[in-house]
């Protein structure tokens, strides 16, 4: 189904209904995934994730619905629903009624044929070497290869009508000590919208490497360390950054860092954007308008350290006589929000590799992933605590010397990058929990002093 398809029902089950003030934003997910473990691939599956969430309004009085049936009576179903319950909910403060019409949407390249046509064959040749690989290497490997088309569209009864298609290729790889939860581990990503363009044997050759190397870790003592972030270390202090900070509830709740407009928050190497336009080939993904229907435009949250812009839907943007910065989402977040960033892309530095990061450290740690972060402990100042996994190093003139047991982290993620003093000019896009079909796009970066509070393990 493309999104041409998906605005065509849209727009017939509007007709169908009759109601007056009404939105129909429906998603189609086509997955195609195949998964690895113990060294053998194990499973296939094709998935369809089909959903339509609606919307009626009586005034200010607004309700919401979904259905997983992508039919017409299905969802003039769904708008009935909602409309006898509309009546019987408290007024939504600011609601401005469903967008109008607006003229076209950016329109960033994001499908490529070869990942819309991929088999269940193609997948299984694509990871047969790397279950040889990682088996040769005395290891074992587990992970998925995932392609899948995705669609989206939103219809208004007030005139708005946007549709959307696009690829997403992804492949995980973890080389394990042992096909137990004990030993060492080592993990390699990437993402793209060309299956084609998957850097697959790159990434199985990195997580061999990263696992061979965390091979009997030793203790290490809490304290504070110079440290070097990978990307996917990055993306889940980024992912809990925009989750506290970004949106205009955080900052009306008066939790955020984002309070301080204009202020410096962190260091001036860091600027954010939230952009779901960027045209790159690698690193631009996400659909060009929210879920009310809104395009989006690129948004600079943070500028070299500086807070310069908060999130805004409809509803918020109205209370603050503002314009919607298409920042509408579904309540994916675990009830955290339904307003906040969906793509995230972390200016670069000047590094030409992590090594030459590593290079300026006398003694330190080098953090592969992390995981368990959470960003909740005090917003305004973001600090977080988590664990590392997947591979922590000690550091030691400039070269990695041995694993390190994972350890704990609790520090303020802006004050550390305000101690940051290198990143890397490559960066990697990271697919997002918490939107789909979103991505945080991180350098690796050197922050130095960060805190470990809690000694390691010896055992990884």
């Amino acid at each position: 189904m493309t999104g041409e398809e998906l605005l065509a029902l849209c727009k017939d089950s509007l007709a169908r209904a009759g109601e007056a003030h009404a939105e129909v934003f429906a998603t189609w997910r086509a997955r195609g995934c195949a998964r690895f473990s113990g060294g053998e691939l194990g499973q296939h599956m094709d998935l369809d994730e089909p959903l339509a969430t609606v919307r009626v309004a009586r005034g200010g009085r607004l309700a919401e619905t979904q259905t997983s049936k992508l039919d017409v009576a299905s969802i003039a179903a769904a708008i009935a629903e909602a409309a006898a319950l509309a009546p019987l909910l408290p007024e939504t403060e600011g609601f401005p009624g469903f967008a109008p019409a607006d003229g076209p949407s950016p329109s960033p390249h994001r499908f490529e044929d070869d990942t819309a046509k991929a088999t269940p064959e193609q997948r299984a040749e694509l990871l047969s070497p790397v279950l040889s690989r990682v088996r040769a290497a005395g290891f074992f490997a587990a992970g998925m290869l995932e392609t899948s088309i995705g669609a989206a569209a939103v219809a208004t009864t007030e005139g708005c009508a946007r549709a959307h298609t696009e690829t997403a290729a992804s492949f995980r790889v973890w080389s394990l000590e042992t096909p137990g939860a004990g030993g060492a581990a080592g993990y390699g990503g990437h993402m793209h919208k060309s299956v084609s363009a998957l850097a697959i044997e790159r990434e199985t050759e990195r997580a061999i490497r990263m696992c061979a190397l965390g091979k009997s870790p030793i203790e290490l003592d809490a304290g504070r360390y110079d440290v070097v972030m990978e990307p996917p270390a990055m993306s889940e202090l980024l992912e809990w950054l925009s989750l506290i900070s970004f949106g205009a509830p955080e900052v009306e709740q008066g939790g955020s860092p984002m309070c301080r407009l204009n202020e410096r928050i962190t260091g001036e190497g860091m600027t954010l954007v939230e952009d779901a336009t960027w045209d790159d080939p690698a690193l631009g993904f996400g659909t060009p308008f929210d879920r009310e229907g809104t395009a989006r435009r690129p948004i600079t949250l943070i500028d070299k350290g500086v807070a310069k812009s908060i999130l805004y839907d409809r509803t918020y943007a109205a209370r603050a006589k503002t314009r919607s910065t298409g920042s509408a989402r579904l309540g994916e977040t675990g009830g955290l929000t339904s307003l906040g960033a969906s793509n995230l892309v972390m200016s670069g530095g000047s590094a030409k590799s992590t090594d030459e990061l590593i290079a300026g450290i006398d003694r330190g740690l080098y953090v592969c992933r992390l995981h368990y972060v959470n960003g909740l402990l005090e917003t305004p100042r973001a600090v977080m605590t988590g664990l590392t996994r997947d591979g922590c190093f000690l550091v030691e003139r400039g070269k990695i010397a041995r694993a390190v047991g994972n350890m704990r982290f609790t520090d303020s993620f802006l004050e550390g990058l305000a101690r940051s003093d290198g990143m890397t000019r490559d960066r990697t896009a990271i697919p997002s929990w918490w939107s789909a079909g979103g991505t945080i796009v991180a350098p690796a970066v050197r922050m130095r002093d960060f805190m470990f509070n809690g000694r390691s393990q010896k055992s990884a």
